[in-house]
């Protein structure tokens, strides 16, 4: 969850190519074209901004054509849905204005690191690492952290809950007789802003500062006056080349570059000042240390200020890899002696980059940082292990899992809400999809047909209720989404903690409906269709992570950014802190939605967006909020792990509780088959709950225990269990949860394993796991036609279409693990199903094959809707492929036929396929 003061009592009691033109994400034709969406539409929507008057902000006034629009029916279809473009009645909307630009245009990214320039007059601590930048009405602010400092919070005094980095300021970068009005965003690309001082004044001169997320230099131009510099304390002078300076204040050490010729005055005192030799530019850098070798080498980038920044990425599906590229735009001036830049890269980048580091290091509250130059440097990332959901294992009893899901079919309304209860809003609305579509498969598992139709029925009926403005009506705030074109932003009324007037946590709300949207794609693509409710649903997504940055509607990747590798929750970052992430595990969650919508639609840019959103947010998780290789936060911090990331440091704590299971649970729900990357590393995973259980006094979990039952089955599975009975039918259910859904984890974990995450996949979904003597496959077909996975160790899974199947093997056995004995594969299997009276005869026809010729044996199995086994036939083979036909029958009704194949190593494969 995000911060600001309406964000304090969150609801504890439940809770190939560059940019993104290259990588070709469509917009689906924003809405299959933009005669969807219409003229009046777009215009309502985009609107334009202007200044209001001479000295104030910018804001955003919509068209003629738009007011027209607006006035009579302020309706937008988008397929079988609409929005709003009225704001409904009772609900506040985002503040009319934004501090830019008279020539910047909605939309506006809402949730950067920098962002809070756009909500105030001279907006906050700008936290860019290992920058902090603070506008004022004298000019920025500039200092560079070192220093930890830790303090408490309320319900915990004995120890230091929040650590921060001191950023107290070490000069001030202004220009002569500055009092400004206002600091303004001028523009910004990536991971960069643009500040602007001077445009409502008449009497001032003009200050621009150009500000770049892992870049020590702050690039500034001046006209009207003089550059001045003022320090917090007389600076130590150790090297004057005229237009170079070198000084140190409060132990840091920056570079002062003016243009050549320039000179600077004041030297002896806390005030610099230079003419620039009438150019009117100049750089500060902070430096590494303070020597002429480090400031001849940041000189020599100093003139090339930097103009453009932008990621790019590309999914490999085959490696199961993404790589992304960070590339930096620079406009070199007549004193560059070189090209690119210098950048200083973060933990979750150097540590997956083959781009050569230069051996200098900065502080940062994300941990060191490390440099690199040139004009640009790319990473390579794993795709973490994403499942839709768990298989069916053995050890679940099967009717006792049925029995949870016929409980939880009771519940009336299956979607709920109301004032009794934390129903109402988006999120809590959200919570409500992702329990109902943990439940569906379960149902379906267990062969329930009626309560997977009924879990489906209420999730796509509630959704479409959502997606449709005309249900609620104009006179309503209930459910209903409304666009705001000040800001190009869609915005769910009703809305929940500051979602709306701060646009706060649009990821965490959002992706909860956008995963849901995707249960219901996956058995029904047609109800995704654009002429359908998918235009809809790719709005939702636009809006916290459009991947083009010419979208009229909506700011690129409105949550992630890009440079940090995760992102930041609060829509309103005016906090001294900067801007903060609690809930980690929401934001995956948004991005593994947006990766298996893409998925189950057939839509391989939206998978591909959802790849590497998953993939840097994933690793950034590991990094900073778990911190798994302990290098990352403060040595002296009371805590291996942070609930809250801020810009300037960490907190254990919560925006509404300081209760040890919230702290914890908070970066683990929702729980599914996209958190299997809490389980990568089963060391880590063992560490931070041994640290919950002794902040909490022992592993009795009463506020959200099976949220935390189901992150100790990552470390020890059979522990988890045990926890679970010792209250199965008595604990409180987390509100986003179902008994069925821990029920089905815990005892699937128990089976499966640990994660493995030293094997990968060519397909999206799919993942790997071992006991300790078995591995086990796991992989779920989108498509409409059988598909082989192939695991990176070698071994091969036969998956059929719209289905999940597994394969086990023994530990070791894959190719990748030095064992040359792979497993053996199914390499097809079809079945013909007839009836002669009391018997159900299936003939199944089957071709396997092993790759080191060792077929031993074909085992055919009837099972029934809870796996039991009705009539099986073994069939001995041999050689490297074989193929046959077995015929079963039997008086009892088969739901599955499962085909095993196994080796002379005793290695074995299996596939289910549905009847």
């Amino acid at each position: 969850m995000s911060g600001t003061p309406d964000d304090s009592d969150h609801g504890h009691d439940d809770e190939s190519n560059a940019d993104t033109d290259r990588v070709d994400l469509s917009r689906r034709g924003y809405l299959a074209g933009v005669s969807t969406l219409g003229a009046a539409g777009i215009a309502g929507c985009a609107g334009a901004s202007e200044a209001t008057a001479t000295g104030a902000p910018a804001t955003t006034t919509a068209t003629a054509e738009a007011t027209t629009a607006a006035a009579g029916d302020p309706t937008v279809s988008v397929g079988a849905g609409s929005y709003t473009t009225r704001l409904p009645s009772g609900e506040e909307a985002p503040p009319e204005q934004v501090y830019a630009t008279s020539d910047l245009l909605a939309p506006f990214p809402t949730n950067e690191w920098w962002s809070n320039l756009l909500r105030s007059q001279y907006g906050a601590p700008m936290w860019a690492h290992p920058l902090v930048a603070e506008p004022t009405g004298a000019g920025l602010d500039l200092s560079y952290p070192t220093e930890w400092t830790f303090s408490t919070v309320a319900g915990d005094t004995n120890r230091n809950n929040v650590a921060e980095m001191d950023d107290t300021t070490d000069l001030t970068l202004s220009t002569t007789g500055a009092d400004f009005a206002d600091a303004r965003c001028a523009g910004y690309g990536d991971w960069h802003v643009d500040v602007h001082w001077g445009a409502g004044d008449t009497t001032t001169p003009t200050l621009d500062a150009t500000v770049t997320q892992g870049s020590p230099f702050v690039f500034a131009e001046v006209t009207g006056a003089d550059a001045e510099l003022s320090f917090a304390a007389t600076p130590d002078v150790w090297a004057d080349q005229g237009n170079v300076l070198g000084v140190t204040v409060n132990g840091h050490h920056y570079g002062l570059f003016a243009p050549a010729g320039a000179t600077w005055s004041g030297v002896g005192s806390a005030t610099l000042t230079s003419a620039l030799a009438g150019d009117g530019y100049l750089a500060v850098a902070v430096l590494p240390e303070a020597t002429t070798t480090a400031l001849s080498r940041y000189e020599s980038y100093a003139y090339n200020p930097i103009t453009g920044t932008t990621v790019s990425w590309t999914y490999d599906e085959t490696a199961a890899t993404v790589e992304t590229t960070h590339a930096f735009d620079t406009a070199p001036r007549g004193e560059s002696s070189t090209t690119g830049t210098i950048a200083a890269l973060y933990p979750h980048q150097y540590k997956h980059t083959a781009a050569t580091l230069d051996g200098d290091t900065f502080v940062s509250p994300r941990g060191t940082m490390e440099t690199t130059t040139g004009a640009s440097f790319t990473t390579t990332l794993d795709l973490p292990p994403t499942l839709p959901y768990l298989p069916a294992t053995e050890s679940a009893d099967q009717s006792r899992l049925a029995g949870y899901v016929d409980d939880a079919e009771a519940e009336s309304p299956l979607v709920r809400s109301g004032p009794e209860q934390p129903g109402d809003g988006t999120y809590w609305t959200g919570k409500n999809y992702e329990r109902l579509l943990q439940l569906r498969p379960i149902a379906e598992q267990v062969g329930d047909a009626t309560a997977a139709d009924a879990f489906d029925a209420a999730l796509r009926d509630d959704l479409e209720t959502w997606l449709d403005a005309t249900v609620s009506g104009d006179s309503t705030s209930e459910d209903v989404f409304y666009y705001d074109g000040t800001w190009g932003t869609l915005i769910g009324y009703n809305d929940s903690f500051g979602s709306g007037p701060e646009l706060n946590d649009h990821h965490f709300h959002y992706g909860y409906f956008v995963k849901g949207a995707a249960e219901v794609a996956r058995t029904d693509p047609t109800w995704a269709d654009d002429a359908n409710w998918g235009g809809m649903v790719e709005l939702l997504i636009r809006d916290y992570a459009s991947p083009d940055r010419d979208d009229p509607l909506f700011p690129f990747l409105r949550n992630f950014s890009p440079y940090a590798g995760h992102s930041w929750a609060a829509g309103n970052p005016d906090f001294d802190l900067g801007n903060n992430q609690e809930s980690s595990s929401e934001a995956v969650n948004a991005y593994a939605a947006i990766l298996q919508y893409g998925a189950f639609t057939g839509d391989t840019r939206l998978r591909d967006l959802g790849a590497y959103l998953l993939a840097h947010e994933t690793a950034a998780v590991e990094e900073y909020w778990y911190d798994v290789d302990e290098e990352n936060h403060p040595a002296d911090w009371d805590y291996s792990y942070a609930a809250m990331v801020w810009g300037a440091g960490y907190k254990y704590d919560t925006w509404w509780t300081d209760d040890v299971e919230a702290i914890h649970g908070i970066n683990v729900l929702p729980v599914g088959g996209h958190s299997l990357y809490l389980g990568r590393d089963r060391a880590a995973a063992q560490a931070t709950y041994d640290e919950l259980v002794a902040a909490n006094g022992g592993d009795t979990f009463g506020y959200w225990p099976d949220v935390l039952w189901s992150y100790r089955a990552f470390s020890d599975p059979a522990d988890a269990v045990s926890l679970f009975e010792t209250k199965p039918e008595s604990y409180a259910v987390e509100f986003g949860e179902s008994r069925a859904h821990t029920y089905r984890w815990l005892t699937a974990l128990s089976d499966l394993g640990a994660v493995d995450a030293s094997v990968t996949a060519d397909a999206p979904l799919a993942a790997a796991f071992d006991d300790g003597t078995t591995r086990t496959y796991v992989a779920y077909n989108a498509g409409d036609a059988e598909t082989t996975v192939t695991f990176s160790d070698g071994t091969s899974l036969s998956v059929p279409a719209n289905d999940l199947a597994t394969t086990t093997a023994s530990s070791g056995s894959g190719g990748g693990d030095g064992d040359t004995e792979r497993a053996p594969t199914v390499e097809s299997v079809s079945t013909a199903t007839r009836t002669t009276g009391p018997w159900t005869n299936v003939t199944v026809d089957w071709s396997v094959a092993d790759a080191d010729g060792d077929l031993a044996s074909v085992t055919v199995e009837l099972r029934d809707a809870a796996g039991a086994t009705l009539e099986s036939a073994t069939t001995s083979v041999a050689g490297g492929s074989a193929s046959g036909t077995t015929e079963l029958r039997t008086k009892a009704t088969p739901e599955t036929v499962a085909v095993t194949v196994a080796d002379g190593a005793t290695n074995e494969t299996t596939t289910t396929t549905t009847l």
